[in-house]
């Protein structure tokens, strides 16, 4: 989506006429009436929904179509898709400004972290397949697999489609929301905070693009914790998108700028520190084939 698509659907939703056309009005006037927008506006804003895919004619009015489920039906994360977390980040971009003074962006939304949860568990199957396999490249023989961070599980799944055990540990919030749809998934979910604790007695300490979320002094204590998480022997293998290396990687820093109080894109240098100061060996970069993002590597001494 290019930003004027991404305005519009940001504008369709704080002035109401997401939720008008959704569940009270479905022609142009009526939607006006029910949000106080404009007639032209309404029409206007109703024509190019339904040009994006999100919106079909039905005689005069409109009716939502399943790619604009995610926009208002929040009781499956999977049917969310990642355009309602794009909306929010939007809010947070166009209060840059102000964030730039204060340092602090604004407080997250009430349904941050289900649309969160939505755009993560979104993520293409080729990615997931490919940043798997860089795992398992470093511990065939592993058995059991922590995935830090793991969001709605998409990972978390695909290690276990290919015979791991796996706990998955994330934010309270966030595995609130896991229970409800990994019910029937075989993995092990555990609520807590990364940068503090993690469950012990792994062979692989996965984590997938959370390093950039975090500032400097957290992702220090989250591999120190990666460390303790896995037995003598084990790998940690964090998926990133390393300041130089990975097109992008500085604007995804100015998105951390925008939407986290501390979170960066980083150099190969400061995993490394990072990975040394917990003890880890062997440390490596790798590129993600078919990605934009690379491995980082390390792991912990046998003795």
């Amino acid at each position: 989506m290019d930003y004027r698509e991404l305005c519009l659907l940001w504008a369709a939703r704080e002035t109401g006429i997401v939720d008008a056309v959704a569940f009270d009005a479905g022609t142009p006037d009526e939607v006006a009436d029910e949000t106080g927008v404009t007639r032209r506006a309404a029409r206007i804003t109703l024509e190019a929904m339904a040009e994006l895919g999100f919106l079909e004619r039905v005689g005069d009015e409109y009716e939502p179509t399943n790619r604009a489920l995610g926009l208002f039906a929040k009781a499956d994360v999977r049917s969310i898709g990642s355009v309602p977390h794009r909306l929010d980040c939007l809010d947070r971009w166009l209060a840059l400004p102000e964030t730039m003074r204060t340092g602090s962006p604004p407080a997250t939304p009430d349904e941050w972290t289900t649309n969160f949860a939505g755009a993560m568990a979104a993520v293409d199957e080729t990615t997931v397949r490919a940043c798997v396999t860089e795992a398992v490249h470093e511990r065939p023989d592993a058995e059991r697999v922590l995935d830090i961070g793991g969001g709605p599980g998409a990972f978390a799944k695909e290690f276990v489609r290919r015979g791991f055990e796996v706990t998955l540990v994330d934010r309270p919030a966030v595995v609130d929301i896991d229970r409800r749809f990994l019910e029937r998934e075989p993995v092990e979910l555990v609520a807590g905070d990364i940068t503090d604790d993690l469950p012990t007695g792994f062979d692989v300490a996965f984590c997938s693009r959370v390093a950039h979320s975090l500032g400097p002094d957290e992702n220090r204590a989250l591999l120190r914790n990666a460390f303790a998480a896995l037995d003598p022997g084990g790998a940690a293998v964090f998926v990133d998108r390393i300041r130089g290396r990975a097109d992008g990687a500085a604007l995804m820093g100015a998105h951390m700028l925008a939407q986290t109080e501390n979170g960066d894109a980083y150099t190969a240098e400061q995993f490394s520190d990072w990975f040394e100061d917990a003890g880890f060996e062997g440390f490596e970069i790798r590129d993600v084939p078919g990605t934009n993002q690379q491995a980082v590597v390390g792991r912990r001494p046998r003795n």
